[in-house]
């Protein structure tokens, strides 16, 4: 799951029955302030967390035990965290979580907004390389038709597109209609099943939920097995909790 909380103008009481209701494995926000940091530590043993009285803060939040740390990134750092399966049960192979936030690219001056998208995505490029198992989640600020969406879509799966189940996530104000979609479920090695949104009090983003399941070789597209049999499924990022199927 990931959601952009928009700051101070969340609705933390209602947040946690949110959260409660998806029951995510893993948890990822940006705009986090305090308030809506105790709300999530009441819920997740395991964090990584950094936030912030304005429009900076990230985090990543787990069920299990995993391997935190902040992802430097131009203008608005992220968090990194990593799932082993000694620690997870069913994952065979060790998966990374990435947690972004890029600058809104109209936001004045545009100049300004523009460069540090660039930054950002520069500073992003060489974490998504090697072959692992890798998710990237966030509000990217970008809808597919702009350079930072079809960039990352060069080298990473849009899940929710592929799964079929791409929605819009954000409204101007958090008012209206929905608008675009511009938080997005990148990865490689991994499969996304389904996708869902779920609106978050106070926000003007929807969260998105993804249930997962990751490949155990290159290219197979093998889901994990749970107990050595293939047609059970590890669901990471929202949904039901890490359960087997019979």
């Amino acid at each position: 799951m990931t959601a952009n909380l928009w700051a101070d103008r969340l609705d933390v009481a209602r947040f946690g029955a949110v959260i409660d209701r998806a029951d995510p494995d893993v948890l990822a926000v940006q705009e986090l302030q305090p308030e809506a940091a105790a709300v999530i530590t009441a819920r997740f043993d395991h964090h990584g967390l950094s936030p912030h009285h304005e429009t900076l803060g990230t985090g990543i939040a787990t069920r299990r035990p995993a391997v935190f740390a902040p992802l430097p990134n131009a203008y608005r750092d992220g968090w990194e965290v990593r799932l082993d399966p000694a620690d997870w049960p069913g994952l065979s192979v060790p998966l990374r979580v990435l947690c972004v936030h890029f600058a809104n690219p109209i936001r004045f001056p545009f100049w300004l907004s523009l460069a540090r998208r660039r930054s950002q995505l520069g500073d992003l490029l060489p974490h998504l390389e090697g072959d692992d198992a890798l998710v990237v989640v966030g509000d990217f600020n970008a809808s597919p038709v702009w350079p930072v969406y079809r960039r990352l879509a060069e080298r990473l799966e849009d899940g929710p597109l592929a799964a079929g189940t791409a929605a819009r996530t954000w409204r101007f104000q958090g008012f209206g209609p929905l608008l675009l979609r511009i938080d997005h479920g990148f990865s490689r090695r991994v499969t996304t099943v389904r996708s869902s949104t779920h609106r978050i009090p106070g926000s003007d983003h929807l969260a998105l939920v993804l249930d997962v399941v990751v490949d155990t070789e290159t290219g197979s597209g093998a889901r994990v097995g749970l107990g050595g049999e293939v047609d059970d499924q590890i669901e990471l990022l929202g949904g039901d909790r890490l359960h087997r199927q019979p």
